[in-house]
């Protein structure tokens, strides 16, 4: 009995020190961590500072790194692309699976209002303060992901 209670626990000791993927998520005002065995959906939506149009860029996230696979905006202001494949509405679009690698980062004022979604779930909402946002990806022992998620 005493020592199949001994493999039990070093079994669940070594699961739990197993490394997962996890997207991390710095802002201004706090960091997020997102654990994930295959692959996440980020959306980023934003009121563009010049031409205070709406764009969204979604991506695709793996253990592997980011691919922006959808780009959405309205206008041809200050910087925003002006090569498209098709038009969604009001907005202009591009697909792609293109890999931007295992970190990457956006400079966010207030006037932004910026909305950060990982699969649909709203993570950071208008943001109050200027700054970077960092994501990457790590890989984090599964038993800290229970006290950091998303």
């Amino acid at each position: 009995m005493l020592r199949r209670n001994l493999y039990l626990i070093i079994v669940i000791v070594l699961v739990s020190i197993l490394p997962l993927h996890t997207l991390v998520i710095e802002t201004q005002e706090g960091t997020h961590w997102c654990p994930f065995p295959k692959e996440l959906k980020i959306t980023v939506s934003y009121t563009h500072s010049v031409s205070l149009t709406p764009v969204e860029d979604t991506y695709k996230v793996t253990g592997k790194g980011f691919f922006i696979i959808k780009e959405r905006w309205q206008s041809f202001l200050a910087g925003q692309p002006t090569d498209f494949q098709k038009i969604e509405g009001k907005y202009y679009v591009r697909e792609s699976n293109e890999f931007l690698g295992k970190e990457w980062r956006y400079w966010f004022i207030p006037v932004n209002n910026v909305t950060i979604k990982v699969n649909g779930k709203p993570i950071v909402s208008h943001m109050k303060k200027e700054g970077l946002v960092i994501f990457k990806i790590i890989k984090m022992p599964l038993f800290l992901t229970i006290f950091r998620r998303c």
